[in-house]
């Protein structure tokens, strides 16, 4: 469904900017040793939960995906997310 699909990329952009609006601050008043780190710890968190709730192979999937974008297609900005339902290559 068009529109459903146009929500659900409106809600994961939304997600998006509300989180670096909230993450700048906190990597801000990070102590510097933390600051060069927290994309990094940041990715582990998120992809930890991802397992979680989804499983492995779910995730491997959305990973190699977002790789392939990444790769090949568009860059994920807070204001334009990536589609990880298929692979640009």
């Amino acid at each position: 469904n068009l529109e459903r699909s146009k929500y659900d990329a409106w809600a994961v952009e939304l997600a998006m900017e509300t989180l670096e609006q909230k993450i700048e601050p906190i990597v801000s008043n990070a102590p510097v040793s933390a600051q060069a780190r927290f994309n990094n710890a940041l990715l582990n968190l998120v992809v930890n939960k991802i397992v979680a709730a989804e499983g492995a192979q779910f995730t491997a999937g959305i990973l190699w995906r977002l790789a392939d974008a990444i790769a090949n297609g568009p860059v994920p900005t807070p204001g334009r997310a990536v589609d990880l339902t298929y692979v640009d290559s």
